[in-house]
């Protein structure tokens, strides 16, 4: 699910976050950074031989939504908050009561 679109340079970064928690940081469309992310995760991505991090920072308690940071040399560039999908919220809950069943059922 595509979360955010910075324009960077007429340079479009796009960033998405699967249900599963895959963080995926696409520059003019290909993938530049993907990684597993719970809580955030920092994706450094280049550009015109310039390296920029796109820092993201799951809010779980709370407001649940997302953080997101475009840095270049530890200065910010641009910031953006956007709320997370119910619908992926709502995988992760019933992901979470089906395994703790499915230990309990194991173990005892």
């Amino acid at each position: 699910m595509k979360y955010a679109e910075f324009t960077l340079k007429n340079n479009k970064i796009e960033f998405l976050n699967s249900v599963f928690g895959i963080e995926s940081v696409l520059l003019n469309g290909e993938t530049v950074s993907k990684k597993f992310s719970f809580s955030g995760f920092k994706h450094k991505l280049n550009l015109d031989s310039e390296e920029f991090i796109l820092k993201s920072k799951y809010k779980q308690f709370g407001n649940r939504e997302i953080e997101l940071e475009l840095l270049k040399n530890e200065e910010l560039i641009e910031k953006q908050i956007v709320q997370t999908s119910k619908k992926q919220r709502l995988l992760w809950i019933l992901t979470g009561v089906g395994l703790g069943l499915a230990i309990r059922f194991i173990w005892f």
